[in-house]
C-alpha cells in the first residue's frame, strides 16, 4: 500500500473553475494545499487516496475558484464611506474629502479603516487588493495581520504645498516601505502618483525614474473626468494620456485608474506603451464621471481589470458587484448585449487583475504550483438554482455574501462566513468611535 502525502488543506466535491489558460472547469473536483501553495487539483476519485489532509472541507453544491484581484482601492477611506455623496470629483475632492483627510487622517485612522475594509472585502470574496492612500505602512501591517495579499504604495499629491519637499518625504515612506516588506509573503509595494492634476511633471517624471530604478509599479489616475481632460488639455496642449506619454512615465509597469476620456490617439498609445487599466465602473457612474470604453480596450488587446475604488466613493467594496455592473455598463453603452461576455469579466476580476500587478505566476487561476488564494461560493441557494453556466451566475446571479470560505496564501482565513484572524465587531466599534469625531465637521 503507497504511503499517502501529507498535505494541509484538501478542498473536495467542488465545481472547480481553474480560470487557467483553456478555462478548465473540473466537476466533483478537489484541491491540494501545502503550505502556500496549491500541490495537485483534479478529480477527487484520482486524488482522495494520494493525500493526508490534517483539514478536509467540503465544497459540495459549491463553486471553488480563484480569490478576485481588486487593483485600485483606497482602503481606509472606508471610514469616510458616506461621507459626501451626489457631487461631481473635483467637489466631493477639494470641498470635502481632502479637508476631512487633512484633519482626521492619521495611522489610528488607517489602521482600523484598512481593517474594516479588509472585513468586508474579505466577505465578498475579495484575496488581494491594490491600494494608494497614506501612512501606507499601517496598511500593510494590517494586511500581515489579517492575512491579505496587497500591493500598497504612498498617495504622492504634491501640488498643495512645496512640491520637492512633499515628494522628498513620501520617497522617504516609499523607501520604508521597501524595508519594512522586503521579505513579507503578502505585501508588496509601488510607486503611486495621485494624478497629472494633483502632480506636477517633474515629480511624475522622479516617480517614474524611482520605480524603474526599483522595479516597481507605477500607479496612477489617468483620465477619469472631462474636467481633467479639459484641464490637462488647455494647461499643456495635449490629453492626460499624451501628456503622460510626452514625459515618459508610460510603460507596461504602468497601471493606470479610471481611464474613462479617452480618444482613439489616447487608445493607441495605452496599446503601444502596453499600459494595464484598472476599471472602476461603479464610482465612475456615482461621480458621473462618465464611462470607459472597455469593448475598445479589449479590442485593442491593452489588459484591463476590475477596481472598486475607496469606498467613500463607490460605496461599498464588493467585487462581484463591480462585475455585474461593468458588465451591464459595457452592454448598455455600446447598444450592444454581445460585449464583455460573463466569462471575460470574471477573467477581468481574477486573472487579467493578476496580470496588471505583475503576479499572473502566482495568483489569478488555480493551477498546481500557484499561491492558495481561493474562494468557496456557497450555490446551495434558491437565487443561484438551476445553473447552465457558472460564469453567466457570478456575474450576473452571485452576491458577495454567498461566498462562504476564503483561504489566502495556504491559510484559512475566512470559514462557514465567520473571519478568523481578527475581531470584526471590535474592528466596527472603533470605526464607528472614528467616525463619530469626523461627523463634528
Amino acid at each position: 500500500m503507497n504511503q499517502k502525502e501529507e498535505s494541509d488543506i484538501i478542498i473536495k466535491n467542488g465545481v472547480i473553475l481553474t480560470i487557467n489558460d483553456y478555462d478548465e472547469i473540473i466537476y466533483d473536483g478537489a484541491i491540494v494545499v501545502k503550505k502556500d501553495k496549491i500541490i495537485d487539483l483534479g478529480k477527487y476519485s484520482d486524488i482522495k487516496n494520494r493525500y493526508k489532509p490534517k483539514k478536509e472541507i467540503n465544497a459540495k453544491g459549491c463553486v471553488v475558484m480563484p480569490g478576485l484581484v481588486n487593483t485600485h482601492t483606497h482602503l481606509a477611506m472606508s471610514i469616510f464611506k458616506g461621507l459626501a455623496d451626489d457631487l461631481p470629483l473635483d467637489k466631493w475632492l477639494s470641498e470635502h474629502i481632502f479637508p476631512a483627510e487633512e484633519k482626521f487622517v492619521d495611522e489610528e485612522f488607517c489602521h482600523w479603516g484598512t481593517k474594516l475594509a479588509l472585513a468586508e472585502m474579505i466577505l465578498s470574496g475579495t484575496t488581494t487588493f491594490c491600494d494608494m492612500y497614506f501612512f501606507e505602512k499601517e496598511t500593510g501591517r494590517v494586511a500581515e495581520e489579517v492575512g491579505v495579499r496587497g500591493v500598497i504604495g504612498e498617495g504622492i499629491v504634491s501640488k498643495f504645498g512645496n512640491e520637492n519637499d512633499i515628494f522628498e518625504n513620501k520617497l522617504k515612506l516609499t523607501k520604508e516601505l521597501l524595508s519594512e516588506f522586503e521579505n513579507s509573503s503578502l505585501v508588496s509595494i509601488a510607486i503611486e502618483p495621485h494624478s497629472c492634476y494633483t502632480c506636477g511633471k517633474e515629480i511624475l517624471v522622479k516617480s517614474k525614474e524611482f520605480a524603474k530604478k526599483n522595479n516597481l509599479l507605477y500607479i496612477i489616475h489617468l483620465a477619469e473626468t472631462k474636467k481633467e481632460f479639459d484641464d490637462i488639455k488647455n494647461e499643456f496642449g495635449f490629453s492626460p494620456v499624451e501628456y503622460l506619454d510626452k514625459i515618459g512615465v508610460l510603460n507596461e509597469k504602468t497601471l493606470a485608474a479610471h481611464c474613462v476620456w479617452l480618444s482613439d490617439k489616447d487608445i493607441k498609445i495605452l496599446k503601444e506603451r502596453k499600459v494595464n487599466i484598472s476599471h472602476c465602473p461603479e464610482s465612475n457612474m456615482k461621480l458621473a464621471s462618465g464611462i470607459s470604453p472597455i469593448a475598445k480596450l479589449l479590442k485593442n488587446s491593452i489588459n484591463v481589470s476590475l477596481g472598486t475604488d475607496g469606498s467613500a466613493s463607490n460605496n461599498n467594496l464588493n467585487m462581484f458587484s463591480e462585475m455585474n455592473c461593468a458588465a451591464k455598463l459595457a452592454k448598455v453603452s455600446t447598444l450592444d448585449s454581445t460585449v464583455l461576455s460573463a466569462k471575460e469579466i470574471v477573467r477581468m476580476a481574477t486573472i487579467e487583475g493578476a496580470k496588471v500587478l505583475g503576479m499572473e505566476n502566482e495568483i489569478g487561476s488555480l493551477e498546481i504550483g500557484k499561491k492558495s488564494d481561493i474562494i468557496i461560493l456557497d450555490f446551495n441557494q434558491p437565487h443561484l438554482v438551476p445553473v447552465y453556466d457558472y460564469y453567466s451566475h457570478l456575474v450576473y446571479s452571485v452576491c458577495g455574501s454567498d461566498v462562504k470560505s476564503s483561504i489566502i496564501n495556504g491559510k484559512i482565513i475566512m470559514e462557514k462566513r465567520k473571519i478568523l484572524t481578527f475581531d470584526v465587531k471590535e474592528t466596527m466599534r472603533k470605526a464607528n468611535a472614528i467616525a463619530k469625531k469626523v461627523k463634528t465637521i
